[in-house]
């Protein structure tokens, strides 16, 4: 029994120390930004019932959730998604509020992943979401937030890919094929396995939609690759994704943003709520997809109360690694000063401490019995003062100094 005592869950990790001091900076970082943008801050909670996952354009397969049962008997589970339960919300406790709404995140999500995928189970998330306004102003804000979100973080670098939902969308529709096998062709995209792809396509009848989701993936570049993707389908739909790609570009170009962005088509998010402008994040040293986000404009409709909407979230335990590596990262502060108090003046010792700490100070209270004590923990820990209250008074001292003497 005492086999899993001193081991974390698969899927899990203790922070420590200056990961904790990195990722808190990462958290300030975000959520200042947010509400210098006019979004409002809300967290939901841990668990939420199934249901609120279980619907198709969620893009969650019910084995990827960790399942609970509540005092009732009735499933939930460990949040999975942000955006889903903050449609809830919005559908709920503010239904009646001005729109457009604009709402924060920084919380935990939980989400079963294959042993050795590299993958945490458990991850921190920071996220806007913008209720209520389409079109592309809100795009553009949110494109823009997404970029400064990056930047502000503190890892140079960033690139961002965009896309559009509807024009992928556009070619699975003219596939006339069922919903699991458009799910299927959707993973792959998103795994970017292509031979796999090319297999299940074979199993389909030669059309332009099909001979176009065989180039999807390779759609990736400048601009310049909206022209060769007009010439894939002619699809009114297809077509107009495209023209708003273009408006985007332009926009992107007009910001001085160009070398930032890259255009990819093949740019599928499981998550199957998404109706327009699709985007994803990197940053150097990381293999993973730091943001992710875009246009939802049907999933408030599930919730019942339809109102367009986008945004994005972002993986703050990835970007505080990033953090962590870089020049001037945040570290661990060592106490200014290390306060003793003799026998008989603990206390006063500790007032000491409340009064010091109120000025900016960091200062630790020494817990052993005698002077000499002090001054060499101090010594270890590298704390630079050493104050020592006696039936003489007060005592400054350099540890450093006194321990050499």
């Amino acid at each position: 029994m005492k086999k899993y005592l001193n081991k974390t869950p698969e899927g899990t990790r203790d922070l420590l120390f200056e990961e904790c001091v990195a990722r808190r900076a990462v958290e300030e970082r975000l959520s200042a930004l947010f509400l210098s943008y006019g979004y409002n801050q809300v967290v939901t909670p841990s668990v939420e019932y199934y249901q609120v996952f279980s619907r198709s354009s969620s893009g969650l397969h019910q084995e990827d959730m960790y399942k609970l049962t509540d005092a009732s008997g009735r499933l939930i589970v460990l949040r999975p998604d942000s955006t889903l339960p903050i449609a809830r919300v919005v559908s709920g406790r503010l239904k009646e509020a001005p729109l457009p709404i604009r709402l924060f995140y920084c919380q935990n999500i939980f989400r079963r992943h294959m042993r050795m995928s590299g993958h945490a189970d458990e991850c921190e998330q920071c996220g806007v979401e913008l209720i209520g306004a389409g079109g592309l102003r809100a795009d553009l804000e949110i494109l823009t937030l997404a970029m400064r979100a990056l930047d502000a973080a503190g890892v140079p670098g960033f690139k961002l890919e965009i896309g559009h939902a509807g024009f992928y969308n556009a070619l699975c529709d003219l596939l006339h094929t069922d919903e699991e096998v458009r799910m299927d062709i959707n993973e792959l995209i998103e795994k970017k396995n292509y031979a796999a792809l090319g297999d299940l396509l074979d199993t389909l009848p030669d059309s332009e939609a099909a001979a176009a989701l065989r180039r999807l993936p390779r759609l990736f570049g400048g601009p310049e690759i909206l022209d060769e993707a007009e010439k894939l389908c002619a699809s009114p739909r297809a077509q107009e994704s495209l023209a708003y790609l273009r408006k985007i570009c332009s926009a992107v170009h007009e910001m001085g943003l160009s070398d930032s962005v890259t255009v990819d088509l093949g740019l599928v998010h499981r998550n199957n709520y998404y109706t327009g402008l699709v985007f994803r994040g990197y940053i150097p040293g990381s293999g993973a997809t730091v943001l992710s986000g875009g246009r939802y404009d049907r999933l408030l409709g599930e919730f019942g109360e339809p109102h367009p909407a986008t945004g994005f979230g972002i993986e703050v335990d990835e970007l505080y690694k990033a953090l962590l590596d870089s020049p001037g990262a945040p570290a661990v502060r060592v106490p200014d000063v290390l306060i003793f108090g003799a026998e008989g003046y603990e206390l006063a010792a500790l007032e000491a401490i409340g009064a010091l700490t109120r000025t900016g100070l960091v200062c630790e209270n020494f817990t052993g019995s005698t002077r000499e004590e002090a001054l060499r923990y101090a010594v270890r820990r590298g704390i630079p003062r050493v104050r020592c209250l006696s039936a003489a008074g007060w005592e400054e001292l350099s540890p450093a100094q006194e321990v050499q003497a």
